[in-house]
């Protein structure tokens, strides 16, 4: 039993479907959704690089043999663009809503080493997912995936500053206090 599969376990109120696509979307369409979330949803939640998608989506188009691209990448990109889809959604019977269950659905094969604890794309996967439960309510509960991204924060000691003693540069200060607030604006 794995950490990602007690979550998932803990978390799924409805198992999500098999991927029925084999095939990544078009460019187009994935950039226009990744575009959606950049704009609406990641001022909110600034959890992640503004610029981590972009290599991400290039390697994405590259051949499947050539791809040098790691778990937790997939599992960021493949929320994102579920998060995008699911946010435009207005009923779950149209694309938007289907397409963001297959993200999801693919991101999910990627599970137990995007979640894998100790880590810092453990918080941040987490946070991912709890903002699509917070979408999708009929699939996952995002109460227990909060829980666990808040538990993973203090795990892992993003609730307060290092000590003064450790030379730290003031970006990853600066992100480790972003992901913090992420996690607890989404609890609050």
């Amino acid at each position: 039993m794995t950490f990602a599969r007690l979550v998932l376990a803990a978390a799924t109120n409805r198992p999500v479907p098999e991927p029925r696509h084999a095939k990544f979307p078009p460019r187009q369409l994935a950039q226009g959704v990744i575009q959606y979330y950049m704009t609406n949803i990641y001022p909110l939640f600034p959890a992640f690089p503004e610029t981590a998608l972009d290599p991400v989506l290039d390697e994405m188009y590259l051949d499947h043999g050539q791809r040098q691209i790691k778990p937790a990448d997939y599992w960021l990109l493949y929320l994102v663009l579920a998060i995008g889809s699911v946010a435009q959604s207005r009923s779950s019977q149209d694309d938007f809503y289907r397409n963001g269950v297959e993200f999801v659905s693919r991101a999910l094969a990627v599970a137990d080493q995007a979640l894998t604890p100790g880590y810092v794309t453990q918080i941040q996967s987490l946070l991912l997912l709890a903002q699509y439960a917070t979408l999708d309510p009929a699939h996952f509960d995002s109460w227990h995936l909060i829980g666990f991204a808040c538990r993973a924060v203090i795990d892992l000691g993003y609730h307060q500053d290092p000590p003064q003693t450790h030379a730290l540069d003031k970006a990853y200060l600066d992100a480790r206090r972003r992901i913090f607030y992420c996690v607890y604006s989404l609890d609050r």
